[in-house]
């Protein structure tokens, strides 16, 4: 069975070498598949797919292309370069579900005509030419209704391409230039196309006829940017790469113009390489451009429309224009240009009502009239309102009135709310106070009277004492004679009982009751028996013949008990040993890791059981100046600082594993995708497009992953070069400090890269490591045998064993002992170390100025510092193992 990426939606498909069709089982589509009986073409594959359903259909293509200079014969090969010349995105339908093809990039050639369609039908097998067929009639049809919308557009001039939102959505430094641009060029009198406004009214699927249209009808394209990457982003690249091939068809009737700004031209794309790229931020640059806009498409007569000198020759006209024009600055939020263009109005009619209500939506700035009765406060005293009114008809001063009169009504209706509301706030605070006092002088009084009742106790105790005191002095001086003339004939009969005669009964007894199987009444008999002949001997034999006896009814749990009071009575190590290796098995068949690798721990050795504790994956609850925690049902909670939103996870749903830094929160789900909230500075939640994890470590502003494979994937802060990790394999487990990352591989041995400050990353020589933590400039290992090594900035663990789990926190670090207890080295300026009454601890981690600990009823309990990140007393249910 060979694994393969569904071309629609990217789900994992399980498919023989021998098919050439499947069916996805998570979007249902039926496929077909390219030839899979060679390694290096899958890989190629399943890149190639990734870059196309992510539309970068250009670098899709050269793998397609790639492929096919290996193997002429290949018929996906061939289909998947048709689906990238017509720039195919599967959709799916809200409705049926399916997934239903889109056309990007539209072709006056049919795909019918395509040399490459025709070759895939040709290399085909039977069923896959009839999937081939039946996609290609809907992409025919589809580029027809495209053909027939951008035939009734009329022709552009010019096409503006540019990067219009960043990654957070918000609007680009581009897309204020090009605004500038398209205004001064259609101000000229050409028609632009600028996706801004041009598609405004568009639904999202039904851009592509229009962009069609004016990419072969402009005859010139300015592309435009910041930033380098804005340049290369998808849609943009989509865009001028689209034109070059138009440009380099034309044979000169089209010509593409790069601008830049702000960046060196020589970042720009290779592509543009042999244009003559211009700097926006060079004197003259708009007049420059449009100067060789109009010598390139011969443009004579451009409109006359001077933002200083207003042509009056048809007055009406122009009063109309300016007040267009004033009312698209409005609903752009360009406030001055808007101003600026009722300022002409009023030059030419100086009582012109409605040039003096867009002059008072500027002030306030609002971009609809009926948007003015929703400010906070009225605007009857501007001197813009009071002219509206003077010039403006009865029903237009009415309405202004009117809008007024309601925010009035509004704002002394929310007076009303926050002063009742104050009111009532006083009131309740003083029924509080009066309340406090009276619990307060309640419980002084209770204390007295608790008080004094103790005084008058002791002292009715003391009296008691006294009394009897004297009485035992009386009774004891009255027996002394009596008892000293039997003394010591006495002495003798009980030296003889003790020494003889009770330790020789003790003594058949036990070995009666050994015989009898009742080892607990046996191990009591020869324990009574003291020093009496090999008592002490025959203890071990009772309690080792126990252990087997409970070994055999596989009740290992008290079998361990028995072979560990039995010492080192013939094979009880091995016998413990062996208890504790099974009762892992048991364990990882329940899939409760966390057990079970605490009873391979103890196993010390035997059998397999260092290799099966480097296969448990073993993750902590994850915290900094915040706590998260993995609940049962696959949701996560949290706790503490949420300055940049690392704590909403509220709505993550099917995690299996999280790990959290101190701007930072990383989930891993179920199907082997990662979602990350919190800071971005450097890129670390950029984990989207991650499969195949099976482990995430969230580092200092840098995320991790562990594929499937014992790879890495990193992204984020890589100052120190602790993010280059791709040529680690066989990893088990990862852990990042703030400038170095550690990997634990699967035999045992550990590898580092980044800052080595303080020796961090001197880890080349340690072995058999089950588990690692690092933090800050520290390394921690823990050993199969329990004990604990260390690198870095250290904390004494050297006197550490039976150690099942560590953590390592800012200032200091714990461990995780198998009896369920904790303990703790390094500062406790937060009494984050104090630990010593942690119990039944199932899992730990080690923040910033805290520890938490994860108890066997699922409930969470911390200790250090609170205002943050460890207020997690309400928890329960939380997940075990935890993550």
């Amino acid at each position: 069975m060979s694994l393969f990426r569904c071309k629609m939606c990217g789900g994992t498909l399980e498919v023989n070498e021998s098919q050439t069709v499947a069916v996805c089982e998570y979007c249902g589509t039926e496929q077909t598949l390219p030839k899979l009986d060679d390694e290096k073409r899958a890989n190629m594959y399943d890149r190639a797919n990734h870059f196309r359903r992510n539309n970068e259909f250009d670098k899709a293509m050269g793998i397609y292309e790639q492929i096919l200079s290996e193997d002429k014969t290949d018929a996906e090969a061939y289909w998947s370069l048709v689906l990238c010349r017509y720039g195919i995105e599967y959709v799916e339908d809200p409705s049926t579900h399916k997934r239903l093809p889109t056309v990007n990039r539209a072709q006056f050639t049919s795909v019918f005509d395509d040399d490459n369609y025709k070759s895939a039908l040709e290399y085909a097998d039977t069923r896959q030419k009839l999937i081939y067929e039946e996609e290609a009639k809907a992409i025919n049809e589809i580029q027809k209704g495209i053909l027939a919308i951008s035939q009734k557009e009329e022709p552009f001039d010019v096409f503006i391409c540019y990067k219009e939102s960043d990654a957070n959505g918000r609007r680009t430094v581009d897309s204020v230039l090009a605004t500038d641009l398209y205004h001064q060029l259609t101000q000229e009198g050409f028609k632009v196309f600028f996706s801004r406004i041009t598609l405004e009214d568009k639904l999202g699927t039904a851009y592509e006829p229009y962009i069609f249209a004016a990419l072969n009808s402009a005859k010139v394209m300015v592309v435009l940017g910041t930033k380098a990457e804005y340049f290369n982003a998808v849609w943009v690249k989509n865009e001028w790469s689209r034109y070059l091939g138009l440009v380099k068809e034309s044979k000169g009737k089209k010509v593409l113009i790069p601008a830049y700004k702000d960046m060196d031209p020589y970042d720009l794309p290779e592509e543009f390489s042999h244009l003559q790229a211009q700097d926006m931020s060079k004197l003259g640059f708009m007049q420059d451009l449009i100067r060789g806009i109009k010598k390139i498409t011969s443009f004579d007569k451009p409109k006359t429309i001077d933002k200083d000198n207003v042509v009056v020759n048809n007055v009406g006209a122009n009063v109309s224009s300016l007040l267009k024009r004033a009312h698209m600055f409005l609903e752009d939020r360009e406030w001055t240009d808007a101003n600026n263009y009722c300022e002409k109005i009023l030059d030419i009619e100086p009582e012109n009502a409605d040039a003096y209500l867009a002059k008072l939506m500027a002030e306030l700035k609002v971009r609809k009239m009926h948007d003015l009765k929703n400010l906070s406060s009225t605007f009857t005293h501007l001197n813009t309102y009071k002219k509206v009114i003077r010039f403006a008809p009865p029903e237009l001063a009415k309405t202004l009135e009117g809008y007024n009169a309601e925010i009035k009504s509004r704002v002394e209706k929310i007076r009303a709310e926050q002063e009742k509301k104050r009111l009532e706030q006083e009131r309740n605070e003083k029924e509080r106070l009066e309340e406090e006092k009276r619990l307060r002088e309640e419980k002084e009084a209770e204390k007295k009277r608790l008080e004094e009742e103790k005084r008058a106790e002791k002292a009715r105790l003391a009296e008691e004492a006294r009394i009897l005191a004297l009485k035992r002095k009386k009774k004891i001086i009255k027996t002394v004679t009596i008892i000293s003339s039997v003394t010591v004939s006495l002495i003798v009969f009980i030296v003889l009982l003790n020494v003889r005669i009770i330790p020789s009964v003790n003594y058949s007894k036990g070995i009666s009751f050994l015989e009898e199987k009742a080892y607990d009444e046996a191990i009591a008999a020869f324990t009574e028996a003291g020093d009496y002949k090999d008592a002490k001997e025959m203890i071990k034999s009772a309690y080792y013949s126990k252990g087997e006896d409970l070994f055999n009814r596989e009740l290992y749990e008290d079998a361990i008990a028995a072979f560990v009071s039995a010492q080192d009575y013939k094979d009880s190590v091995e016998k413990k040993q062996i208890s504790y290796y099974n009762l892992g098995k048991s364990a990882l068949e329940q899939k409760d890791y966390r057990l079970a690798f605490r009873n391979f721990i103890m196993a010390k050795g035997y059998s397999d059981s260092a290799d099966i504790l480097r296969s448990i994956n073993n993750n902590v609850i994850s915290a900094d100046f915040h706590t998260v925690a993995l609940k049962q049902d696959g949701t996560v909670v949290a706790a503490g600082f949420n300055d940049y939103g690392q704590c909403d996870v509220s709505d993550w749903k099917d995690i299996i594993s999280v790990s959290a830094s101190i701007v930072n929160t990383v989930g891993l789900k179920a199907d082997g995708t990662v979602v990350a909230v919190g800071d971005n500075e450097y890129g670390q939640c950029n984990v989207s497009d991650w499969t195949g994890i099976v482990a995430i470590e969230s580092g200092y502003y840098n995320t991790f992953g562990l594929k499937y494979d014992g790879t890495v994937v990193a992204v984020g802060r890589n100052s120190y070069g602790n993010c280059d990790v791709s040529d680690w394999t066989d990893i088990v487990a990862i852990s990042a400090g703030d400038n170095h990352t550690v990997g634990l591989k699967a035999d045992g041995t550990v590898v580092a890269v980044g800052s080595n400050g303080y020796d961090a990353c001197e880890v080349t020589e340690w072995s058999d490591i089950v588990a690692i933590s690092a933090k800050e400039n520290r390394t921690v290992g823990l050993k199969a045998d329990g004990t604990v090594v260390s690198a870095g900035s250290k904390f004494d663990v050297s006197s550490w064993s039976d150690i099942v789990e560590i953590s390592v926190g800012t200032n200091h670090t714990i461990g995780l002992k198998s009896d369920g207890t904790v303990v703790a080295a390094g500062s406790n300026e937060f009494k984050q170390c104090d630990v010593s009454e942690c119990t039944y601890i199932v899992a730990i981690y080690a923040g910033k100025h805290h520890s938490v600990g994860l108890k066997s009823d699922g409930t969470v309990v911390a200790v250090g510092y609170n205002e943050a990140e460890s207020d997690v007393a309400d928890w329960s249910d939380i997940k075990l193992p935890l993550s």
